[in-house]
């Protein structure tokens, strides 16, 4: 198998940055990577993504939307707000670890992490419902896109330029030796689990992504589905050119646009700066990750070299209420072990001693 390094340059040559944090006011969110599942204020320190959310007052739909390998949130800005007028839906666009302003790598891996992230938000800090959502792939954004899809049941999913697999993508040009790559997006596989409306888009002037592979996709999916292959399409064409590309089949194929009664309502801390660069502070780790840990078994515990006594590290847990508790690093490393080590098979002696201060 090959690094992952040599995989994600191939896959994901991220450009240099295009925006920063100050280039889309009220526009550019910052996603926690571990929203609470009732969709309360994460606390800051917690790694975030950063997001684009175009609004539009009233829509029915909110667009997740993927972008291609070669662009971050600000080259693709214009298009979402394109999309946004065109079929008046919220657009809420995703970036890439390593892209932009996302700290990280990019694999299968942490790009799913960060898609799994924005639905979260869409779905329990912006209450947005499943059947309001349309998730948006292009190119290698198909792949996210698919997985989702294969998941969970959405109003439709819109694939441009979409792709089988990494092994497909890579047997059109090294044959056998396609083998040695990891397959993050096994799209063949995932399409017969989808249960949505899908739009395929595939040009047939594409010469970096075949139009065999929107193809062989189009007859694996068994919902209602559409495939549009223009001619003159490439792989770069902007979707904007021509009305037939992407606006008059997505217009009549999901019926947009379409309204409700209620606005889309984010939360301001979602605009919140902060959470672009912070990293997790001790009391916000313990926040995080000590109910968990309280949850494997009640133990008695007794004043942690008599600076911590239980009822702090209650509070510190977030199980009562805060005081100014300023814990030293050492307490804080004895809960990683516990974490990192035996997560699920912990006694609660062993905890009550890896509490207790590390020597130095």
């Amino acid at each position: 198998m090959l690094e992952r390094g040599l995989l994600t340059r191939i896959l994901y040559p991220a450009p240099e940055p295009s925006y920063s944090s100050d280039s889309f006011p009220n526009e550019l969110v910052w996603i926690p990577k571990r929203s609470s599942l009732d969709g309360d204020i994460p606390p800051v320190g917690v790694d975030s993504v950063p997001c684009l959310l175009l609004t539009y007052p009233y829509s029915r739909y909110l667009v997740l939307f993927f972008h291609s390998n070669a662009e971050d949130l600000g080259r693709c800005y214009s298009f979402c707000r394109l999309l946004r007028e065109k079929f008046q839906v919220h657009v809420l666009a995703v970036e890439y670890p390593g892209y932009g302003l996302c700290p990280g790598v990019a694999t299968g891996k942490t790009v799913m992490e960060n898609s799994f992230s924005a639905l979260h938000f869409a779905t329990q800090s912006l209450h947005w419902p499943l059947d309001g959502i349309l998730t948006f792939g292009r190119s290698i954004g198909t792949g996210p896109a698919v997985k989702l899809a294969s998941l969970f049941c959405f109003a439709g999913v819109i694939l441009v330029t979409p792709f089988l697999s990494v092994a497909d993508l890579f047997k059109d040009r090294v044959g056998p030796l396609s083998s040695l790559f990891e397959e993050w997006y096994p799209n063949i596989d995932l399409a017969s689990r989808i249960k949505c409306p899908v739009l395929l888009i595939h040009g047939k002037a594409d010469s970096m992504i075949g139009f065999h592979h929107a193809e062989l996709l189009y007859a694996a999916i068994s919902t209602r589905k559409l495939l549009v292959s223009p001619a003159a399409l490439s792989h770069n064409t902007n979707l904007m050119n021509d009305v037939s590309y992407l606006i008059l089949p997505a217009t009549h194929f999901f019926s947009l646009p379409d309204y409700v009664f209620h606005d889309l309502q984010v939360p301001q801390w979602a605009f919140d700066v902060e959470r672009a660069t912070s990293r997790p502070a001790w009391s916000a780790f313990f926040q995080r990750e000590g109910k968990a840990l309280l949850q494997l078994g009640q133990f008695t515990a007794r004043p942690l070299a008599g600076d911590l006594p239980a009822c702090e590290l209650r509070s510190c847990l977030g199980l009562g209420p805060v005081s100014a508790i300023q814990r030293p690093r050492q307490h804080a490393i004895g809960l990683i072990a516990v974490l990192r080590v035996r997560p699920c098979g912990i006694q609660p002696l062993a905890v009550h001693r890896l509490l207790q201060p590390c020597q130095r």
